[in-house]
């Protein structure tokens, strides 16, 4: 009795399952699935579609064979030989195919978007005997993507009129005023580096964002004749996306001020920039060390500019962080030390 019971449980009482047997177990499987399934034969017809997938046909309008339909619509991505459909490259190859989009229309006009994703169910004898299919509406979710899309270009448009406007009115307003050329100058470079952290979070959608790349973007425009003078180095790590404006705005100001008194304001020049995380302490710190070297002689100025103070407020006030400067004769050095909880997604 206990042998029977075995052999039963393991593929029925008179041994292992054929394979039209295999296939219809996996449909009476599929009926108590919460998710769209179908099952096809090895060539391709439709064995069997749950309740789930009959109403998600039903809810587009759709009357057709449905089977056809998903052959038809839905391709396998370029591995596929050219035609090739979902099935078909299931049952090719035996291997699972995932996550495939396809968009149908639906009796109204408007389009349903479906993610697709087919398994291969293979017989005693290591063949492909079936497919089991499964759909998931995407729709809402592929249109709530395309509306953010369009508020963040949108928003970036805005922004750049904004900025456009500001560089507009600063200019005519520090001419009529009669303040020096370079005035002018600090505020438009100030106004671009803002523009250009901006434009890169735009296309980024505001996801935190590679500290290599913000210090990267800020420091380019006064590495270009000379790449060989700046050193980057430190391990991969993300920052917020409002973080990373105000450590763009810092570093394009040390920047700046590197190519007018500086390291880069010289062929002979170098500028050193590295980071790294000391977990040694709590909370765990982000330190950012700054170095120039082979500059003219540096002396500390007697007041602080506008670079300074937007250095030490921005890492105090919006980071929690402290920054030691010291104008060392033979370059600057600038360290940031920045708790990892006030800024960066690691």
């Amino acid at each position: 009795m206990g042998n029977a019971s075995h052999e039963a449980a393991e593929g029925g009482q008179f041994g292992p399952l054929s394979n039209a047997e295999k296939l219809s177990e996996i449909c009476e499987l599929i009926d108590h699935l919460p998710v769209a399934l179908y099952v096809c034969d090895r060539s391709g017809n439709l064995c069997h579609i749950n309740d789930r997938a009959a109403r998600l046909w039903d809810s587009m309008g759709r009357k057709g064979s449905f089977c056809a339909a998903i052959s038809e619509a839905f391709c396998a991505g370029d591995e596929a030989a050219p035609g090739r459909s979902l099935i078909e490259e299931v049952i090719f190859t035996g291997e699972p195919v995932r996550d495939c989009e396809c968009e149908f229309a639906r009796v109204d006009g408007s389009a349903a978007v479906f993610l697709a994703s087919a398994e291969p169910v293979v017989g005693e004898d290591s063949s492909v005997i079936g497919v089991v299919g499964c759909l998931q509406d995407v729709t809402d979710n592929r249109r709530g993507d395309m509306h953010e899309r369009v508020l963040l270009d949108e928003l970036n448009h805005r922004v750049k009129n904004t900025l456009a406007t500001v560089q507009l009115l600063a200019g005519q307003t520090i001419r009529k005023c009669g303040l020096p050329k370079e005035v002018q100058d600090d505020f438009e470079g100030r106004l671009i580096a803002l523009s250009r952290a901006h434009d890169h979070l735009t296309r980024e959608r505001w996801e935190p964002v590679d500290l290599r790349t913000i210090i990267a973007k800020a420091v380019e425009p006064y590495c270009r004749l000379n790449p060989e003078t700046l050193g980057i180095r430190g391990e991969p790590l993300k920052v917020s996306a409002q973080s990373s404006l105000t450590l763009a705005m810092i570093f394009h100001e040390l920047a700046s001020n590197a190519a007018k008194f500086g390291a880069l304001s010289t062929a002979d020049g170098r500028l050193a920039i590295s980071w790294s995380v000391a977990n040694g302490i709590r909370p765990p710190t982000l330190v950012i060390k700054w170095q120039e070297t082979g500059g003219p002689p540096v002396t500390e100025p007697s007041r602080l500019g506008f670079g300074s103070r937007l250095l030490q407020h921005g890492v105090s006030r919006q980071f929690r962080g402290s920054t030691r400067l010291d104008y060392d004769p033979s370059g600057l050095r600038c360290t940031m030390e920045i708790p990892l909880p006030s800024t960066p997604d690691r």
